[in-house]
């Protein structure tokens, strides 16, 4: 059992993803389900397509790891309540000595940190620290068994979801706004030199002429003179231009449900959104290479 579940859980692992949006295959794994033995349990017939959804309805149902609360914030929240034409959605988005799980980027800032049923709570003070001074709404995504320890341990503020066993997510708390928390020098450090740079000449300053070491510090002080609220403001605008999801809406529509996230994660281009349908329809076959099979009971239709 473990071994089907590490197996198909690498199926949606961010490197394999990505291999397979920008070459159209992936020898690692190739490699793991070679060494899982789950190679001789596929049905060749399978379009890579419906082997996706069968192997994510896998995990729904024995595994439900990370990726699986990613995904259903994706499908649920970005796609089903708000508009990925007018939003931006980044995962594992550093914040100090945090990695946020998911965030998105609409008319403010949301972030989701995920405890599943196999995560314990020793860092999620600190992370929601952290995320008290970037984001305006801080979100805890988990699971019901673990949600009357989490309303024991967070302020009142943080909203707190489930993802339930009906693959619905049930919101228990609303996040109380932040924005008169957010602090000028914790956004400064998730920008990028450009779009600090950029916010900072919209205030109308004008960047010293200095050495190029000098340029974080001096750009730095001037930014957290800034006015806070407008920061966030302007910090939205930056982020959604980092990430822009308008070219993908036809595509998000023509993939799999379990294919959601990794897609606005990647955020392709139009040539690999089209390279990506032609081998979603393609057999399995024409990617695990093998002579024989037989159709194990977790694939079959």
């Amino acid at each position: 059992m473990s071994n089907i579940n590490n197996a198909l859980s690498c199926l949606f692992m961010p490197s394999v993803i990505s291999d397979l949006f920008k070459n159209n295959k992936s020898e690692r794994i190739i490699k793991i389900f070679a060494e899982s033995n789950l190679l001789k349990t596929l049905d060749t017939n399978l379009l890579f397509k419906d082997f996706f959804e069968y192997s994510y309805k896998y995990l729904l149902k024995n595994y439900r790891n990370e990726y699986v609360f990613k995904n259903a914030i994706a499908e649920k929240i970005l796609i089903g309540r708000h508009s990925i034409n007018s939003s931006s959605l980044f995962t594992e988005f550093r914040v100090a000595t945090s990695k946020a799980d998911l965030v998105i980027f609409n008319g403010t800032s949301h972030v989701y940190e995920i405890k599943t049923a196999f995560d314990n709570f020793d860092r999620l003070l600190s992370q929601i620290e952290s995320y008290k001074k970037v984001f305006e709404y801080v979100n805890v995504v988990t699971v019901e068994s673990k949600v009357n320890t989490l309303i024991s341990l967070v302020d009142d503020d943080v909203g707190i979801l489930i993802l339930t066993d009906k693959y619905t997510i049930r919101q228990l708390r609303k996040p109380k706004s932040g924005l008169n928390h957010l602090e000028q020098k914790a956004i400064f450090d998730i920008l990028r030199r450009n779009e600090y740079i950029k916010i900072i000449k919209h205030f109308g300053f004008t960047i010293p002429k200095v050495p190029n070491t000098k340029i974080y510090s001096i750009c730095q002080e001037i930014f957290e003179k800034l006015p806070i609220n407008k920061v966030h403001k302007e910090m939205l605008k930056i982020l959604k231009e980092r990430r822009s999801h308008k070219e993908m809406g036809d595509f998000i529509l023509n993939i799999p449900n379990s294919l959601k996230v990794a897609a606005l994660e990647a955020n392709l281009s139009k040539k690999q959104q089209a390279d990506f349908l032609v081998l979603l329809n393609q057999n399995i076959s024409e990617i695990f290479s093998k002579k024989d099979s037989h159709v194990s009971s977790v694939f079959k239709r």
